[in-house]
């Protein structure tokens, strides 16, 4: 199959889907850039990759508005699959869809997943990904780990860096990984042709958020009784194809962009 020409990303604005715009224009002669502005625009059009980088994003308010959060992770996923026909739609998944997330002997991506046991967020990204397989003739969806983009404007990180609202203790662990990094990782499969997988995305390992303080020199107020929380996934699939570095590279290389001027 040629290289292909043409991609779409919905979710243009959002943390994810602007730094996709930003690294993979080089790499395509035509690139859609599709909101809820424009999206009546280009509804109908083919391309030869869709991105779907929409979807809520936060697992507190799924938590709240569990209805809300199937209308804007699964019922528009499904919409998009009809709207924009393509060649090959690329799926951003989460490592919630894992009933648990927190060590790597359970989130290979041939584990079976028993949806009874997710959470309202993790069972709706599920379903997403299940209407992908079976609509898409050709896909990859990825199961992210935290990720880190010039955007980014909640999560632990964001809040030992800008704070005070972090929710998690200084013993939680996160794999993580850039923006930018994702966008390497589709480019060089869709050069080589792969479709039709599910993949762990993440560094390797974690991070130990009370480590950081190391990172930024300047000391992390951790809220007292806070929930300790943990996301590893077996990444061994992805990296035999692509090698990974360590959620802890990642993270320096994060701490080094202008944008967060620390």
């Amino acid at each position: 199959m040629r290289p292909p020409k043409s991609l779409a990303i919905i979710g243009s604005r959002g943390m994810v889907g602007s730094d996709l715009v930003l690294y993979l224009k080089p790499y395509f002669k035509d690139i859609a850039e599709i909101d809820k502005e424009n999206y009546d625009k280009y509804r109908g059009q083919q391309f030869d990759v869709v991105i779907n980088a929409n979807g809520n994003s936060n697992k507190i308010w799924a938590k709240e508005n569990i209805f809300g959060d199937f209308e804007a992770s699964v019922i528009s996923v499904y919409k998009t699959l009809f709207d924009f026909p393509c060649k090959i739609y690329v799926y951003i998944s989460s490592a919630d869809v894992y009933e648990n997330h927190s060590n790597k002997k359970f989130t290979s991506e041939s584990k079976t997943i028993n949806p009874e046991n997710l959470s309202s967020y993790g069972f709706h990204k599920y379903l997403s990904e299940c209407i992908v397989r079976n609509v898409a003739k050709n896909y990859l969806i990825f199961r992210c780990s935290m990720m880190l983009g010039s955007k980014l404007r909640k999560g632990p990180i964001y809040d030992i860096l800008h704070g005070p609202h972090l929710y998690v203790s200084g013993k939680s662990a996160f794999q993580m990984i850039t923006t930018d990094e994702i966008a390497k990782i589709i480019h060089s499969l869709l050069l080589k042709n792969v479709t039709g997988e599910i993949f762990n995305i993440g560094g390797k390992n974690t991070v130990l958020l009370s480590e950081i303080e190391k990172l930024i020199k300047k000391p992390i107020n951790f809220p007292k009784d806070a929930k300790t929380e943990t996301y590893e996934t077996n990444v061994s699939k992805l990296d035999k194809i692509y090698p990974l570095k360590t959620s802890d590279k990642y993270l320096k290389d994060f701490l080094k962009e202008d944008i967060l001027k620390l």
